[in-house]
């Protein structure tokens, strides 16, 4: 009796192991990766209130090389602050004068030397080094102070997205600056660069300063 039992117990406990090891494993659930599209509402800007109406063409406009009232070639360039009253919206305008005109001006000689490499026949690639070194020391030879505020532009503005809202004003300077001292501040930045110009590359590099005091009237792009 007591064997028979054993053979039962002996069997039942290979069962159990035989149905464990067959098992099949469970797989895992993986979530689904979140498909929301929910997006941000939309910024709505409507001007309660402007200084002109028509806005200035100008007002949009970073800079941009023209002619002032007498035909004086210029380049006009524009700063602009926004603060919660009119006053310091112009007050931190003015603020930015310098660093902002200093800024548009390395862009203006961007684009000009750019324009005056397009007049050449080849492009020289060799000359990108040395055109780059005197953009960045034009903005520190021009005069900056020389530049004179010649018109302002303001308005009210009312900011929503969503159920937020909020008002605040913005304050537009224009700026002229004589081409001649832009000129000038370039031939200064150019003079101790011309002198690390391979002798093969410096009728080309004349060429292309010739070019400059040619270009047509150029703004942003």
């Amino acid at each position: 009796m007591k064997r028979v039992f054993k053979i039962l117990v002996s069997l039942l406990i290979m069962g159990l192991v035989f149905s464990c090891g067959n098992k099949k494993p469970q797989p895992v659930a993986v979530p689904e990766p979140s498909t929301g599209t929910s997006e941000a509402p939309l910024i709505k800007i409507h001007v309660i209130q402007k200084s002109t109406n028509p806005t200035p063409y100008w007002v949009n406009k970073k800079w941009e090389i023209g002619k002032d009232e007498l035909g004086r070639k210029v380049i006009y360039m524009t700063v602009e602050g926004q603060r919660n009253t009119k006053e310091k919206a112009e007050i931190e305008a003015e603020s930015k004068k310098i660093a902002r005109l200093s800024e548009l001006i390395k862009q203006v000689a961007t684009r000009e030397f750019a324009v005056a490499k397009q007049g050449m026949l080849n492009d020289d690639t060799e000359l990108d080094a040395y055109f780059e070194e005197t953009i960045a020391a034009v903005s520190k030879n021009v005069n900056i102070s020389g530049a004179m505020n010649v018109e302002d532009y303001w308005e009210y503005i009312q900011e929503t997205q969503g159920e937020s809202s909020k008002t605040y004003w913005r304050y537009v300077k224009r700026y002229a600056m004589d081409y001649e001292t832009y000129q000038k501040a370039v031939k200064q930045a150019w003079e101790p660069v011309k002198k690390k110009v391979p002798p093969e590359l410096k009728n080309k590099a004349q060429s292309v300063l010739e070019n400059l005091s040619k270009s047509q009237d150029l703004s942003e792009e």
